[in-house]
């Protein structure tokens, strides 16, 4: 297709943050003493990903959002444990933890070779620098903007137009954009003005309110369009 620029998300697109989460949730209420069940996981996961919702529609801010969703876990599980102790000991733990999809590293590989490659993901600073640099991420990206450190997320155009500026690339019409959130990755393209890419590995039904340029199952299909 020949795109010049080539934006990716990072969670759940090159990143199994889902492993990392578990990872890192284990090993953070095991000091506690407390045993992650699944029942704790999917608890943890229907708050965290609610929470998310509210932030990419400005109705929660990143610093209020990484407490939050520790407190309702405690609350509606009964922990008696510091909501903001656990964030911390847990943002330490998700950073470190996890790893990349199978040929994310090849994917990306190729495709810097095409064209200029951004990395655009709404998370905390900390955690995703350190997992770039933990998994040495960092060479791939010629821009990397990251919502808890720039103050602006998904799917705010600003954030897309940021990373542009950052690429010194002003031709939207040759730019695309990766991702598998369709709310925040697909959507904001689409405030953008850009094409984008839907990454669908689980096969999921289009939305009817929601229209990605492409829609892939697999990472490597993404590099057959750049």
């Amino acid at each position: 297709m020949g795109y010049e620029v080539a934006l990716f998300d990072l969670d759940l697109t090159l990143f199994d943050s889902e492993l990392s989460e578990r990872v890192a949730l284990s090993a953070s209420l095991n000091r506690y003493e407390i045993e992650t069940s699944d029942h704790l996981l999917e608890t943890y996961r229907c708050i965290n990903s609610q929470l998310w919702s509210d932030f990419e529609k400005k109705a929660i801010t990143l610093p209020k959002l990484r407490v939050e969703r520790f407190q309702q876990l405690c609350d509606e599980l009964n922990f008696q444990i510091n909501a903001e102790e656990l964030a911390e000991e847990y943002e330490t733990n998700l950073g470190e933890s996890g790893g990349l999809y199978y040929d994310a590293e090849k994917l990306l590989s190729n495709v810097k070779r095409k064209s200029k490659v951004g990395l655009i993901t709404n998370g905390l600073e900390s955690v995703q620098k350190a997992r770039l640099s933990n998994f040495n991420l960092n060479k791939y990206f010629d821009a990397i903007l990251i919502s808890g450190e720039c103050g602006m997320s998904k799917p705010d155009p600003s954030i897309f137009q940021a990373s542009l500026d950052l690429l010194g690339h002003s031709q939207k019409d040759s730019v695309l954009m990766i991702g598998d959130s369709l709310t925040s990755d697909i959507a904001g393209a689409k405030n953008f003005g850009i094409d984008s890419c839907w990454y669908n590995p689980q096969g999921l039904d289009t939305p009817l309110a929601h229209s990605p340029t492409f829609i892939v199952n697999s990472l490597l299909e993404i590099d057959l369009l750049i």
